[in-house]
């Protein structure tokens, strides 16, 4: 009877090598921090083993990225001139009113251009508490107009830096692929 109770017991190499394969896994799970997934670790299947079709759009995603960085030169050169165009404006309608000022006499001297500089400001402000609420709020406003005037200009472009960044990475894949 004591035989027969041996043969159905499993041997203890067996658990050994279960429990060594389950602390292998635990520490490799571990060692990846859970982030390893098998899914990414598959290669394209466009372009499994023919070169031709991955050089023709290595040359394609060349000419893709010149034209978006292009692009992307052109819209931040046309922003920094527009927002300084805007903050130029803002110079503009202070120095309007103070040559306004000067034409009726009221600023004769440096002190008084401060004085009513001073006043401007803070009718501005005063201005922006009543309507906002906060005097916070002002650099807020400030904030605001360069964001709107980024949507603007740049439009359906707003990803357009994390598009070059992908096509960059296609194309050293396809790089290290070409060979």
């Amino acid at each position: 009877m004591n035989t027969m109770a041996n043969k159905k017991r499993t041997p203890t190499w067996v658990w050994l090598v279960i429990v060594v394969f389950v602390i292998l896994l635990i520490i490799i799970y571990i060692g990846s921090l859970g982030k390893f997934n098998i899914s990414n670790v598959r290669a394209p299947k466009e372009f499994k083993d023919n070169k031709e079709q991955a050089k023709r759009r290595h040359e394609k995603l060349k000419t893709l990225i010149e034209k978006k960085e292009a692009l992307k030169y052109k819209l931040t050169k046309r922003f920094k001139l527009i927002y300084f165009a805007v903050r130029f404006s803002f110079v503009a309608i202070w120095a309007t009113y103070i040559i306004i000022l000067i034409h009726f006499d009221l600023i004769n001297s440096l002190s008084d251009a401060m004085d009513y500089s001073n006043a401007a400001i803070l009718g501005w402000i005063t201005l922006n508490f009543l309507t906002f609420g906060s005097l916070s709020s002002l650099n807020e406003f400030i904030h605001i107009i360069k964001m709107k005037l980024e949507s603007w200009i740049w439009g359906k472009y707003i990803n357009l830096d994390e598009s070059i960044v992908r096509d960059k990475s296609e194309k050293y894949s396809l790089e290290m692929k070409i060979g």
